[in-house]
């Protein structure tokens, strides 16, 4: 479910909303579309790779037992399952905790309202990067259950 809500609500998001949203948008500020949805996105991309990390942890220490006899090369996929996991984790962490509040705090911060374009267009990019690399750790998830 997590892997659902933070693949499915990034794809809407970045897929969908956001280029429909600012077909005829000139700038991106802290009132625009863009920065509305990615300030829900972030926490909860981030919310959802907790979980998601949270649970996969739960499920290896509940099943370790019966992971004796799995084929030649699981643990190998495995780790490269966990680098992309990881990946997504702390770019979704820098989104959601550094990126996202120089924006959020610029009644503290005014001199920020210069960088706010750039830190959306920085924003974007990072969270298109997440969304492939929740993706492949996805289809890495479903090949291992092949083992």
């Amino acid at each position: 479910m997590a892997a659902a809500v933070a693949i499915g609500s990034a794809v809407y998001s970045l897929l969908i909303y956001l280029p429909a949203a600012e077909k005829n948008q000139k700038e991106r500020d802290e009132n625009s579309p863009s920065y509305k949805i990615l300030d829900h996105l972030a926490p909860t991309v981030f919310a959802s790779l907790l979980v998601l990390v949270g649970t996969g942890i739960y499920f290896l220490l509940v099943n370790y037992t019966s992971q004796t006899g799995l084929k030649p090369g699981y643990y190998n996929l495995f780790g490269i399952k966990m680098i992309f996991v990881a990946g997504a984790f702390f770019i979704s962490m820098y989104l959601a905790f550094s990126l996202r509040v120089q924006i959020s705090d610029l009644d503290l911060n005014p001199k920020n309202k210069v960088l706010v374009p750039e830190t959306l267009k920085k924003m974007i990019g990072l969270s298109r990067m997440t969304l492939v690399l929740m993706t492949i750790a996805l289809f890495l998830g479903i090949w291992l259950a092949r083992f």
